[in-house]
């Protein structure tokens, strides 16, 4: 119930914003991808993991500024030979996008709903640094600092990971 309090509280945030006078411009799209694979051999026995982590983010662009606001969906699933475990979460991201075809950009986001396998009511957040290259796909590199805090359970997590990132302007 908490979570959506908070969620519906930001939704209103977010509408009051975009609907008053503050002259929105456009909006942007920007998606993150990260795989990663390995396997090792220990005494004949062979085993497998991967990882596949998406964001899926949509942010609006304020007029003659490079503030943008807006939210961001994350789902990193983590799969060995014999379990899988999904993190699933979301929240309010803004900060400063560069508006050329290149140049760098600094994103934040607050978790306000994060599982992780059988971690439930989690919270964190999320700092990207990223740098937008100029070539026909608007193509990124990021780097995202990541902490997840799920208190009901005494557990705490961080992550450190690279991504390929797509941005689309609309």
């Amino acid at each position: 119930m908490k979570t959506i309090t908070r969620s519906l509280k930001t939704l209103v945030f977010l509408c009051v914003i975009f609907n008053s006078g503050l002259a929105l411009a456009d909006g942007m799209g920007k998606l993150g991808l990260l795989y990663m694979s390995s396997s090792s051999e220990d005494s004949g026995a062979e085993s497998k993991s991967t990882r596949t982590l998406y964001d899926v983010a949509l942010y609006y662009k304020f007029q003659g500024s490079p503030w943008v606001l807006g939210g961001l969906y994350q789902n990193d699933a983590q799969a060995s030979d014999s379990t899988t475990v999904n993190r699933t979460s979301y929240g309010v991201s803004g900060g400063l996008m560069t508006r050329k075809e290149s140049g760098g950009y600094l994103l934040a986001t607050y978790f306000v709903s994060s599982t992780y396998g059988d971690y439930k009511e989690g919270s964190g957040f999320q700092l990207d640094f990223g740098y937008k290259v100029p070539t026909k796909i608007p193509l990124a590199f990021q780097l995202s600092y990541k902490s997840y805090d799920y208190s009901k359970y005494n557990h705490k997590d961080t992550k450190l990971d690279p991504y390929f990132v797509v941005i689309a302007d609309f």
